[in-house]
């Protein structure tokens, strides 16, 4: 899951995004740790300027790195999976109150559906996800699940082990 952190596009009522969170609820609970890259990811070492925010993700038998970057001149997150080097843009026009949306670009070279995330912060330790999938002209929305945060400390960054 892209998480949109920016160090120019804050997030309101005080959220901070970096730290470590559990999203969903029941059976299916996903765990992520967010934190500013600073060394090579994966089997191949990623070189990318400038500031790039790392996310860990892992659920049941799934676990995924993530590298996340925002073009400001474009209004678009890039998301790149670090195992697998592959990437999606994202579109956004910034936070309306506590709401964002990002909007897959679909570019050609991009192999998901098109596709959009809208975050609503419900205070400074939950956040709210919806996954939209585009069925012809409609959207069509996935349940919602809030993500919450279980760690406070906003200045950890993140290093791989053994790097």
């Amino acid at each position: 899951m892209i998480i949109p952190v920016d160090r120019r596009l804050h997030p309101p009522q005080g959220l901070d995004f970096n730290g470590r969170w559990t999203c969903g609820a029941g059976a299916s609970i996903a765990h992520l740790e967010v934190g500013i890259q600073h060394r090579s990811t994966g089997g191949t070492a990623l070189r990318l300027p400038g500031l790039w925010t790392e996310i860990r993700e892992s659920q049941d038998d799934f676990s995924g790195t993530y590298l996340v970057g925002y073009d400001r001149d474009k209004s678009r997150f890039l998301m790149i999976d670090a195992d697998d080097p592959t990437s999606i843009t994202y579109f956004t026009e910034g936070w309306s109150g506590k709401k964002l949306m990002l909007t897959s670009t679909n570019d050609k070279d991009q192999l998901a559906l098109p596709h959009r995330i809208q975050y609503v912060v419900n205070d400074s330790r939950r956040f709210t996800v919806t996954w939209e999938l585009l069925g012809g002209t409609d959207w069509k929305a996935e349940p919602s699940f809030m993500c919450i945060k279980i760690e406070r400390d906003h200045r950890r960054s993140i290093t791989m082990p053994g790097r």
